[in-house]
């Protein structure tokens, strides 16, 4: 008797599932032939300025509270940070209109391509029109490759580095320690991902570059 042996190659879950985001958003790739996207291993986000929101939860003595923060992904400036007691569809409104101010005060007009989790602020109909009116909106996973896991490394670094160890004990205590972690995290902290430069810095560089182009 002969028996035959199929070797099965494992793909890693990310692997799988990048791919399969990218066939579900990009079906134009998808060809007769499945070979047409073996190499695609990277979410393809579309061409515009990403500005990443989300929210995260704080314990205090007083009780529980969110901050929301809105991130230009270029520059990884945190262009607003603002504590609220719950979350809304108004509050991640607010949050978004906040943040693209300071772009537009910086002469940055170009339209933005919104990224959030799934989460029923962000896919509420009042945020789904805020995003049309500037841009577009997406859904992105920390897993993806330019998803949330940037704006999450940075909810960690507020969380761990700054909140934790300054105990704040009530909501105004907080709002005001986070304003301090805004202007230092974008004007003194160097990142890596700049070539050891401040957001900030970097955020203003944009409008001149594109003046000179």
């Amino acid at each position: 008797m002969i028996f035959t042996h199929m070797v099965m190659k494992v793909i890693p879950i990310e692997v799988f599932l990048d791919v399969t985001c990218v066939l579900i958003t990009h079906p134009a790739i998808y060809g007769n032939h499945f070979s047409s996207v073996s190499a695609v291993y990277e979410t393809l986000w579309p061409a515009s300025r990403r500005v990443q929101v989300d929210a995260t939860r704080f314990s205090l003595g007083d009780g529980v509270y969110w901050a929301y923060l809105v991130l230009d992904v270029e520059t990884r400036c945190l262009l607003h940070l603002h504590v609220l007691r719950s979350l809304s569809e108004s509050g991640a409104v607010s949050a978004l209109q906040a943040g693209l101010q300071v772009l537009r005060d910086l002469g940055i007009q170009e339209d933005v391509l919104v990224m959030t989790d799934g989460g029923s602020d962000f896919t509420s109909a009042a945020f789904q029109d805020a995003c049309e009116r500037v841009g577009q909106w997406t859904r992105a996973r920390v897993s993806q490759k330019g998803g949330m896991g940037i704006l999450e490394r940075t909810n960690r670094t507020l969380k761990y580095e700054f909140v934790f160890r300054e105990e704040f004990g009530c909501m105004q205590e907080l709002r005001h320690g986070t304003v301090r972690f805004r202007d230092g995290y974008n004007q003194v902290r160097l990142h890596s991902a700049l070539g050891h430069a401040c957001p900030w810095a970097k955020l203003l560089e944009a409008p001149k570059s594109r003046n000179a182009a």
